[in-house]
């Protein structure tokens, strides 16, 4: 039995670690095709809210993608002090998802408006 808790334990945190990895690389990814679009762009007259969009959209991934890693780190070790942690981390970056997607939709509602 103690030899299979380990086993989950060591799985559940390389599942962590690939969901970190994820999101390091959708900020990463993000990151660049933002700067590219923000290169090429420029001249176009919503420049600014083509980039912020394709930015937005990663970083949403990313914050869901360490949401899930938090989530397993917890779910492994759940003192108190740690599902307290989970919890503030979860309603910060849920807070954060809420108005980055917020923003995407009243972007993509401008655009919308704007090319019909």
């Amino acid at each position: 039995m103690e030899h299979m808790e380990k086993l989950i334990s060591e799985l559940a945190s390389l599942i962590k670690l690939a969901f970190e990895t994820a999101s390091i690389l959708a900020v990463t990814i993000g990151g660049i095709v933002a700067l590219w679009t923000l290169i090429t762009a420029f001249s176009k007259p919503d420049w600014l809210q083509i980039t912020r969009s394709k930015l937005a959209k990663c970083l949403v991934l990313a914050l869901e993608l360490q949401l899930a890693a938090d989530v397993l780190a917890t779910a492994m070790a759940p003192s108190w002090e740690q599902i307290g942690k989970l919890a503030a981390i979860a309603a910060i970056r849920t807070f954060l998802n809420y108005f980055l997607t917020a923003e995407m939709r009243e972007d993509e509602t401008a655009n919308t408006d704007n090319s019909t």
